[in-house]
């Protein structure tokens, strides 16, 4: 996809999602307290798939959502809820404020690929649940009644609906609708009393607008994960752990941006050490001019562990493709390519942090500049690079003394210029333009920039593995720019991190995207 179509799509995305959000906020005021899911205590304990949504619309989350989306230039979000109320001909103090009690949520027990069917329900905290029951009746109407532990419950709509305490439930089958009801009198356990559940929910966050909780090895049915084959499959590959571990998300909203976080309690295996909540000690190198920078650790102690297990089943597939015998034919190649004896040689440089930034000085993608900055042992890389450049360059490599320091540079066979130096003994590798940058930079680098740590601070997790994006530079490489209707937006958006940690034992995914004022 051409960069412009790319930045147009993200904008434009943006927005969409931005105004949607912000259409479902009325109140202002700001209430902190945890979300309770009050939903959780009625569903089964071997519920596969639990989405909870936070319909407390005066909470903290909506109301910094509903600011957030200010920002991104919705002017008046009340208004523009309340018209499309209206247009719709709905009443939302009779036929949608009954139903905001705190929490909704829909449960998954068991799906059937073959009929696209699936056992469950939706339930809903609500603020007034026999109004809310009202509008179900005079929208869609009440069938016959039953009863089942002195619950009555109604058919409607080709499902069963019944009032529980506070909370109106609305099941896609008969028999999820008795389970619920059995849980509500003691009968069966609730998804909220298990150790995984609660672990999850508290480790992410008690505070947000919607949460998932995913337990496939819990979902029966004709469900593709209980074929005995894939489950085999998957166990033998590795992955079964991190498949069939419960696993949650949560997405919500701080005073300056969006957060997610995804957790799983499966392990992390051979790459555990590179998701070891750490800082990264190479930012302090990079220009504040990075658009992009990424960081990582000890890639060559994961390289050596994924090789140590899985070096036989990578023979075998590559032996397979019919170019070489095995694994190390393939990089002997590569390495041969650049001059060294194997491309596993630069790998084993890898054993402390990796970083890499990237610039756009032009502000054009075609016009990049970037770096690697490595923690390695000087004098092996050192020794091993004056052999990559003897080899590669088309012509002899220079030296030349950038603030102090050597930088050696020399041109491919294409005429592109590649640079190399060392940095208080950690390397610097990329264009010889961004090798310079680096090594001559007097002004503050990325890691004093207010708009990196900013986002650093409204992260919801330590950093591990992580990306950093700063998003007005990264939309406005579009050529031409951001079209006059979005620039508000585009000026809005600032930094984004997406980050991979291994925290207390739980591997989780998380981020933050921040909204300037």
């Amino acid at each position: 996809m051409p960069s412009r179509t790319l930045g147009l799509a993200v904008t434009a995305g943006l927005v969409a999602v931005a105004a949607l959000v912000g259409g479902a906020i009325l109140f202002t005021s700001s209430r902190a307290s945890e979300v309770n899911l009050t939903t959780a205590s009625l569903v089964p304990e071997d519920a596969g798939i639990y989405f909870a949504l936070n319909t407390d619309l005066s909470s903290s989350e909506w109301v910094n959502t509903f600011r957030l989306v200010e920002r991104l230039g919705q002017d008046d979000p009340e208004e523009a809820l309340k018209d499309g109320v209206d247009d719709a001909g709905v009443d939302w103090e009779d036929e949608v404020a009954p139903f905001l009690g705190g929490n909704a949520a829909i449960f998954v027990r068991g799906i059937s690929i073959e009929d696209i069917s699936a056992q469950g329900a939706v339930i809903v905290r609500c603020k007034d649940a026999k109004a809310a029951l009202e509008v179900i009746d005079d929208q869609v109407g009440l069938g016959d009644d039953a009863e089942h532990g002195e619950i009555e419950y109604f058919e409607t709509f080709g499902g069963f609906v019944a009032i529980i305490g506070d909370h109106l439930v609305i099941a896609f089958d008969e028999d999820s609708m008795e389970a619920v009801i059995d849980v509500h009198n003691g009968k069966i356990k609730s998804l909220s009393s298990r150790d995984d559940f609660q672990r999850l929910r508290d480790e992410l966050t008690g505070n947000f607008l919607g949460f998932v909780y995913m337990s496939a090895d819990s979902l029966a049915g004709d469900f593709f994960l209980d074929d005995p084959e894939v489950r085999d499959a998957l166990e033998r590959s590795g992955a079964g752990d991190l498949v069939f571990e419960p696993a949650a998300w949560v997405i919500g909203a701080k005073a300056d941006g969006f957060e997610f976080q995804a957790a799983s309690l499966g392990k992390g295996g051979p790459v555990s050490p590179m998701l070891v909540p750490r800082e990264s000690r190479l930012v302090r190198y990079v220009p504040a001019d990075a658009a992009i920078y990424l960081s990582t650790t000890d890639i060559a102690g994961t390289w050596d562990r994924v090789m140590t297990s899985a070096r036989p089943e990578i023979d075998r597939a590559i032996r397979s493709e019919g170019d070489y015998d095995s694994l190390d034919d393939a990089l002997r190649e590569a390495g041969r390519e650049i001059g060294i004896q194997s491309i596993e040689d630069l790998v084993e440089l890898l054993n402390g942090e990796t970083s890499f930034a990237f610039w756009f000085p032009k502000g054009s993608e075609e016009d990049a500049e970037g770096v690697m900055l490595a923690e390695v042992d000087q004098g092996r890389a050192e020794a091993l690079l004056k052999q990559i450049s003897a080899t590669s360059a088309w012509g002899t490599p220079q030296t030349k003394k950038v603030n102090g320091k050597d930088m050696t540079w020399f041109k491919d066979q294409d005429g592109d210029e590649t640079a190399y130096a060392f940095l208080d003994g950690n390397l610097v590798l990329g264009t010889r333009a961004g090798v310079e940058k680096v090594l001559g930079n007097n002004e503050p680098p990325l890691s004093s920039l207010n708009r990196y740590n900013r986002t650093v601070e409204q992260m919801p997790s330590k950093l591990g593995s992580y990306g950093y994006f700063d998003l007005s530079k990264l939309l406005r490489l579009a050529e031409g720019g951001i079209p006059a209707d979005l620039d508000e937006v585009e000026r809005a958006l600032s930094g984004l991190i997406i980050n991979v940690v291994d925290e207390r034992g739980i591997v989780r995914l998380s981020g933050i995207l921040t909204i300037e004022e």
